[in-house]
């Protein structure tokens, strides 16, 4: 009787944090938006933060798994058998996304969600793991790291944080159909993280490139990205940035172009 109910108390624990949740019978918790496709309590914050396509990828690396969230469970009159390993996996399915309604709440390892880490929850894989994402209708891909069990929803193989969600651009559809791929640390290469930088101008006076800079500065930019000098060689550069892709440098071009004349390009190192 005691192991029973043991095994009991681990179980609603680890459902505890899973975030996608059968609504309640009251009509108005089982209806949705059609922004989204969430329930009506769920969803983006009222104020969104700025830089979501700043925040990078989960780093893969070796971690303990949760013994305890390997063990065989049922959930809504389902039974699962996760994964006690990592080992290859590779899925097609559709992807969906959780918000504010589950913003603070346990996970099923007993960590904090947080909707704007790249995290992600799965029924069956072992936690916690990394797997890359693809959104299959635009190509875009994100690496996330799993932390959680569900989505208990028919036809939805992955639950996606709301940072992760925005990133592949299916916030606003609410699902897409994606490729989920375990990755194994052991296998990674040791790479060096590639950061972009918008070059405002490059100038043989430091004078000139101060004024430059501050004129950069008074820009209201909704990246909060400092415009700073760098020397190389006899040329002080003003460079805008880190951006951590080139799709956001390239947006941050325009928004800077937009608004001050500048003969500008972007850089990487």
């Amino acid at each position: 009787m005691k192991k029973y109910l043991i095994t009991m108390v681990l179980m609603l624990f680890m459902l505890a944090g899973c975030q996608t949740i059968v609504p309640q019978k009251n009509n108005k918790n089982q209806s949705t938006v059609n922004s989204g496709g969430y329930y009506l309590d769920d969803g983006p914050d009222i104020k969104v933060p700025e830089n979501l396509d700043e925040i990078e990828n989960a780093v893969p690396k070796f971690e303990p798994l949760f013994q305890y969230a390997s063990r065989p469970y049922k959930a809504f009159d389902k039974k699962y058998s996760p994964m006690k390993k990592i080992r290859p996996y590779k899925m097609e399915g559709y992807a969906s996304w959780y918000g504010k309604r589950y913003h603070g709440n346990k996970t099923s390892i007993g960590e904090i969600y947080d909707m704007y880490k790249m995290t992600a929850a799965h029924k069956t894989l072992p936690l916690p793991c990394f797997v890359k994402v693809t959104n299959l209708m635009n190509g875009r891909s994100v690496i996330v790291r799993v932390n959680d069990r569900g989505p208990f929803v028919k036809g939805r193989i992955i639950d996606l944080s709301y940072v992760a969600a925005h990133q592949l651009r299916i916030i606003e559809k609410g699902s897409e159909l994606v490729k989920v791929e375990v990755i194994n640390p052991k296998n990674l290469k040791p790479t060096k993280k590639t950061k972009f930088y918008i070059q405002a101008g490059a100038f043989s006076n430091e004078e000139n490139a101060e004024k430059m800079t501050s004129k950069l500065n008074e820009i209201k930019s909704n990246n909060k990205i400092e415009a700073k000098k760098f020397t190389k060689g006899s040329l002080y550069q003003v460079l805008i940035g880190p951006y951590f892709s080139r799709e956001s440098a390239e947006l941050g071009l325009k928004q800077f172009t937009g608004k001050i004349k500048i003969n500008s390009f972007i850089t990487q190192n």
